[in-house]
């Protein structure tokens, strides 16, 4: 009965608080993203285009800085070669492309032949 009971609050609970549970992306301002450049908690737009190059060439087109859950992430739009625009959403930490977003197909690792 106990269990019933702390099932069916956790229940209510989490459909009145589900800010609790899973808190919206906060976008960031220009001087909040440069004060966390300065003090090395994130790396700057360049640092990370650096690093995105790497894996996935071209224009930038758009860029936007969001806190989500106590981690940064750079939301990036490039154009590629071919023209077509992929969004990317990339740990702002470290410049590597978010776990839970897949490589689009129009970007590919560049790889060294030896020979």
């Amino acid at each position: 009965m106990k269990r019933l009971l702390f099932i069916g609050f956790f229940s209510l609970f989490t459909l009145v608080h589900p800010t609790i549970i899973h808190a919206e992306p906060i976008e960031l301002e220009h001087y909040q993203a440069k004060a966390l450049v300065n003090s090395g908690q994130i790396l700057s737009l360049n640092g990370t285009l650096a690093v995105v190059n790497q894996f996935c060439q071209g224009e930038l087109i758009d860029a936007h800085l969001y806190q989500e859950d106590h981690k940064w992430r750079y939301d990036l739009q490039i154009k590629v070669q071919r023209g077509q625009i992929v969004n990317l959403s990339i740990d702002a930490t470290n410049g590597q492309l978010e776990h839970s977003t897949a490589l689009p197909s129009e970007c590919r690792k560049h790889e060294t032949a030896t020979r």
